[in-house]
C-alpha cells in the first residue's frame, strides 16, 4: 500500500493517525524521562540503530531501556521534537514511516549535542496497537559545541508535570 487518497478506508487513516502519535509519544517520553511510555512505544524485540558517527545497535526493548535510563537521566536537559512523519501502510500490521527530528541536550562539565535527523521506523501493529519494530536514526547534522543557555527546570521536575 502507498500513499493514501481521499477515498481509502477510513480504517487506514485511523492506522496512520496512530502512527503519527506514536512517534510523538517517543519523542515526548524521551524529552520528559518517562521510562514506561518510553518503553510501551517498543515491540520486545525490537532493535534500534543509530548509524555513524554514532554507531550503535541496541536489541531487544530490556536493552534499550537500559541505555536510555543509563544515559539521559543524568543531562541537564534532553529535548527531542518530531517535525512530521511520512508514513506507508504495507498491510493490515505492518507500516514504516520516516521522521524528521531535531534534539538538543547537555549534561554540565560533561557534553552537549545538537542533532538532526531523520528516523526511518519499522512498525508492528499488537492488538490494535502500532509498535516499533525497528527504529534507525540517520544524523543529519550533529554538533557538539558547548549549548550555554538555561535548563529552568530539571529533568525530574519536569517529568512530574505530566
Amino acid at each position: 500500500m502507498t500513499a493514501l487518497s481521499a477515498d481509502a478506508d477510513p480504517s487506514a487513516w485511523v492506522d496512520v493517525v496512530a502512527i503519527k502519535d506514536l512517534i510523538v509519544r517517543y519523542s515526548d517520553a524521551a524529552t520528559r524521562g518517562d521510562w514506561d511510555a518510553f518503553e510501551a512505544c517498543w515491540m520486545p524485540d525490537a532493535v534500534w540503530i543509530t548509524l555513524p558517527p554514532i554507531d550503535s545497535r541496541i536489541e531487544g526493548v530490556e536493552a534499550i531501556l537500559a541505555d536510555v535510563q543509563s544515559s539521559l537521566p543524568s543531562t541537564d536537559f534532553f529535548v527531542q521534537m518530531a517535525h512530521g512523519s511520512v508514513v506507508t501502510l504495507d498491510g493490515p500490521d505492518r507500516a514504516r514511516a520516516t521522521t524528521t527530528i531535531h534534539a538538543l541536550g547537555r549534561k554540565t562539565g560533561a557534553f552537549s549535542v545538537e542533532n538532526y535527523g531523520v528516523y526511518y521506523d519499522e512498525l508492528t501493529k499488537v492488538d490494535g496497537t502500532w509498535k516499533f519494530a525497528t527504529r534507525c536514526l540517520q544524523p543529519v547534522y550533529l554538533d557538539t559545541a558547548e549549548l550555554t543557555g538555561q535548563a529552568p527546570i530539571s529533568r525530574a521536575d519536569l517529568a512530574q508535570r505530566s
